[in-house]
């Protein structure tokens, strides 16, 4: 799908959910998510490490567990969520429409993007790369000309690196898309492209987690941009936003105090007084988010902190061994930096 499909498609959705009824419109989606009993949170078709079902059809990774916090803020359990695989072409879509509450989902914010739904925070780093098999000693993407590289339709950033790679190196590719990153995974493993082209993390998952034999490949990165990937919500619903923002605040908060699913029940006990705050001993802490006030509790001691999060699916406890790098805290050289509580 090429970048001027996708708009229009996400354009045409929008002039659908502008003809809603005012009534309609104003409905909170909270209410919503709390009268049905769960969260619909959009997420991959199958991206190992990032958010992709267990063979019970439980879903696992980073993107993931980060809704599941969200269902835990509002909910009180992680696991009153129920997730919708999307390609890229149908998460913006879906959000604005209501098929899904929240779309945490490998979503890189743009102008355009962020204009059509609502970004609500940048929850993880990225860059693109690209898978290449070791056996054609590809080092460098100049050694690309005339190959095929397999890439799926909408991702646009994807895509941009590509253009840039060409571009920088004076060389032609030829691109085969597909409609899911599944199918265009699938068809690099099964020989039909000479690379594939994804996010970062998400081509280390492929080669950990679907690669018969990881050490086949390679990673090449490609393009300049350092992709700011975030969570979004369809607009027009400040409560659904402020809660996911501050969840999200709560990890990063949680891991810079040094605060775990661990030790959290010690922490509400005897920490400072803005620990003992945040993890809902001051009454009312709740009330501006309509929530319980030990919902920041809930999500830590259910989810752990961000640094939990990315160690369980991406980093030292996954078989990716992703690197925090730019997704370390601001302390410890990242760009990750928690809101003040005041």
């Amino acid at each position: 799908m090429k970048r001027i499909e996708w708009l229009s498609g996400i354009a045409f959705a929008a002039l659908g959910v502008l003809a809603l009824t005012d009534g309609a419109a104003a409905q909170s989606v909270v209410n919503k998510i709390k009268q049905r009993g769960y969260l619909s949170c959009g997420a991959s078709q199958g991206v190992p490490g990032l958010s992709r079902p267990d063979e019970k059809g439980y879903y696992r990774g980073f993107d993931a567990d980060t809704c599941r916090a969200f269902a835990v803020a509002i909910l009180g359990d992680k696991d009153k969520i129920r997730y919708v695989p999307l390609n890229a072409g149908q998460r913006f879509p879906a959000l604005q429409t209501g098929e899904i509450d929240v779309l945490s989902r490998t979503s890189t914010i743009t102008y355009t993007r962020d204009t059509v739904v609502r970004f609500v925070w940048i929850n993880l780093y990225d860059t693109d790369g690209l898978l290449v098999r070791k056996a054609d000693k590809i080092t460098d993407p100049k050694q690309l000309a005339g190959k095929t590289v397999c890439l799926q339709g909408g991702g646009s950033l994807t895509e941009k690196a590509i253009e840039e790679t060409e571009e920088e190196h004076g060389i032609t590719m030829k691109k085969v898309y597909f409609d899911s990153t599944i199918q265009a995974r699938d068809a690099f493993f099964g020989g039909r492209c000479d690379s594939y082209v994804t996010d970062g993390t998400a081509a280390a998952g492929q080669r950990a987690s679907v690669a018969k034999n990881p050490d086949d490949y390679d990673i090449i990165k490609v393009g300049h941009a350092a992709e700011p990937n975030g969570v979004a919500v369809a607009r027009g619903d400040d409560q659904l936003f402020d809660i996911v923002r501050w969840t999200v605040n709560a990890l990063l908060w949680a891991e810079a105090n040094g605060i775990n699913s661990q030790n959290v029940d010690e922490k509400l006990k005897s920490g400072n007084s803005e620990v003992r705050r945040v993890l809902g001993q001051e009454p009312g802490f709740g009330k501006p988010l309509g929530l319980d006030d030990k919902w920041a509790y809930n999500v830590i001691k259910q989810m752990g902190n961000y640094a939990e999060i990315w160690d369980n699916n991406l980093g030292k406890n996954s078989p990716l061994k992703v690197e925090r790098g730019m997704n370390a805290l601001w302390k410890d050289g990242g760009l990750n930096y928690p809101f003040p509580w005041d």
